[in-house]
């Protein structure tokens, strides 16, 4: 029972923060239905939840030891320091624009950073640091639940966005079909193409990166296999998006021209093409699992 006891003080914790940061929690959940660049986040607290628990009972090993709950109070108290600066400079930080929508996005930012701060607090000052350290992955994937400051995400759009577009130029030139390119424009027959912020991608990427984070920690011993496979969503995601550019464009020049407003493919392709995403990533963990697999050391023969 006083195992039980001790989980109940982290629940309790748990709710309490969740009423400090009901307010915020709630504007988060409006605009994850609002812009599908947050639908992910919805998905995280499950995940991180779901790794606890399969993972509980040798987490819970170290849970006898203890520890002394200064850490923990330290990042609770941060936490809450962080939500006060955020609600006294949200007027500062106001509302940005991030693929034509108008989101508070740095303000969630704030607030969310503050809220994962209080959970992951909360959890080392009842458990302990032992029991942090054993839990700290699936502790930390909340952070992804963290919306990504709009500066950045722009820096990332626009790279993703000038990078599929050289992409989308060689594959145009394996197709031959003649077309004439000025900067992100491509000039066909019938139809001039723009590589706009929307084929960058960075929905899909965003999912596709956290997945091979998990699938890294999952699969792959090694740090530095688990980093060359996060490095794969980049290039894996500006292939798919220079075959979807390609597919729906030579299908608008030859076909008809719908294929690039109204048709399924332009506003619900996505799916279809991060299968194609998952059929480039799924072997290349198969290769690096594999990798681990022919470097591992063998056992000296003993005479």
């Amino acid at each position: 029972m006083p195992e039980m006891r001790v989980h109940l003080y982290f629940v309790g914790l748990t709710l309490v923060g969740m009423m400090l940061f009901l307010s915020p929690l709630g504007e988060l959940w409006e605009l994850v239905f609002q812009d599908e660049t947050y639908s992910h986040i919805v998905l995280i607290p499950a995940m991180s939840l779901v790794l606890l628990a399969v993972r509980g009972k040798s987490i819970m090993r170290e849970a006898a030891a203890g520890g002394k709950p200064v850490m923990g109070i330290v990042l609770c108290g941060g936490g809450l320091c962080l939500y006060g600066a955020a609600l006294l400079l949200r007027e500062q930080l106001g509302r940005q624009t991030f693929l034509n929508h108008d989101v508070p996005n740095d303000y969630l930012s704030l607030c969310m950073t503050a809220a994962v701060a209080w959970v992951i607090g909360s959890f080392t000052a009842v458990y302990g640091t032992r029991v942090f350290r054993k839990a700290r992955f699936e502790l930390l994937l909340l952070v992804f639940t963290i919306p990504i400051p709009v500066f950045l995400l722009n820096a990332i759009v626009a790279v993703l966005q000038h990078a599929s577009a050289e992409a989308a130029a060689v594959v145009f030139n394996l197709s031959g079909f003649p077309y004439h390119r000025n900067g992100l424009v491509f000039e066909f027959s019938n139809v001039a193409v723009q590589v706009a912020e929307q084929c960058s991608g960075i929905r899909s990427s965003l999912a596709l990166f956290i997945l091979s984070i998990v699938t890294g920690h999952l699969f792959l011993r090694s740090w530095s296999r688990q980093v060359v496979l996060a490095c794969t969503v980049f290039p894996i995601t500006v292939i798919k998006n220079a075959l979807r550019i390609m597919t729906m464009t030579l299908l608008a020049n030859q076909v008809d021209s719908r294929f690039l407003t109204d048709h399924w493919i332009h506003r619900s392709g996505g799916i279809p093409f991060f299968a194609v995403a998952l059929m480039l990533f799924i072997p290349m963990v198969w290769a690096l699992r594999k990798s681990e697999r022919w470097l591992r050391p063998t056992r000296p023969q003993v005479p």
